[in-house]
Formats: structure tokens, sequence, C-alpha cells
């Protein structure tokens, strides 16, 4: 299970650390992919099952192209890509999260802001708890 939010700065070459926790869990090899406001980092299994769920050949064109296999250097540590870069407007400043099945990156300024409005206050996550039966 991939979960937790890690804020990071990335070197000169854009190499990223991929925190230890998710390491076992998205292997030596796994998928870097175009996400929705992200850079999103998938299990191999995982992006399949995702890709062979969607029934859009146009999305499913997007998804493909947009993603290809990475490897863990021997510090733990990604390069992300160019185009990856430039479709997310990556800075240095970065947050990498868990998302349960898998783990995103984000510009750590997009990251704060995303969960910057009443939807999230205290009062509501507690009304999300309580409708939940979670608390």
């Amino acid at each position: 299970m991939l979960i937790g939010e890690y804020m990071q700065t990335v070197d000169a070459k854009f190499r990223v650390n991929v925190p230890v926790g998710f390491r076992a869990d998205l292997g030596q090899t796994f998928v870097v992919a175009k996400g929705i406001n992200c850079i999103s980092l998938y299990p191999k299994a995982e992006w399949e099952q995702f890709l062979s769920s969607i029934r859009d050949r146009k999305k499913l064109r997007f998804f493909s192209a947009g993603s290809r296999e990475c490897e863990l250097d021997t510090q733990g540590r990604i390069v992300i890509p160019p185009g990856f870069r430039e479709y997310l407007g990556l800075g240095k400043e970065i947050a990498v999260i868990g998302a349960y099945k898998h783990a995103e990156i984000w510009n750590r300024d997009q990251w704060i802001n995303y969960f910057d409005d009443e939807d999230f206050s205290a009062d509501n996550i507690e009304k999300i708890m309580e409708e939940q039966e979670l608390i």
C-alpha cells in the first residue's frame, strides 16, 4: 500500500528519490505515466490492469503513449524524463505522495493548493468521517 507525503527537491538532473516505503510496492522496475495534474508511478501489474480497464481508444493511446518503464538507480532514484517535466511544469520543489495503489509526483505548490478549499476544512473532514461512520 502506497501512503504518505514527502516533500523533496530534485537535483539538476531531475532525479527524484523514491521514498523507501514505496520501493517494495513499486518494485525495481515500474511504470512512470502522465496523470491528472501529476506524474504517476505504478507497479507494472497495476498499470496493466489500469490500461485494460480503458475502453476508449483515444484515452488508451494517451495513457499508453504517455508512459514508460522506469528502473530505480542504486540510490533509489529515478530521472523524470523531459517530456514529463514539461507536461507537469515540474520545478525543483516537488511532493511525492502515496495514492493507495500508485504514487504521484506533483509540483509542490500545486499539491499544497490542491486541498486549499472549503471541502477539506477540518469541519468538513469531520462531517465526511461522521457520514462514513468512521468516527
